[in-house]
């Protein structure tokens, strides 16, 4: 998680939340299709991922 960003007002941040289940973000991860399975429910809600990549980071197609 990034410390160098406050939570928006009202909320705190999410290390504080008792349902985070931060311990367990490396056992879903490493279920891939599980991963899989929710990345496309949430393409289903919110639609496809657009704009650039983050800076720093190639994304899944460096070469376009």
């Amino acid at each position: 998680m990034r410390t160098d960003v406050q939570p928006h007002e009202g909320y705190r941040p999410i290390w504080e939340y008792h349902n985070a289940h931060l311990d367990g973000f490396e056992t879903f991860m490493a279920n891939r299709g599980l991963v899989e399975r929710f990345r496309q429910q949430l393409t289903l809600y919110v639609g496809e991922v657009t704009g650039a990549p983050s800076p720093g980071w190639l994304g899944l197609h460096p070469g376009r």
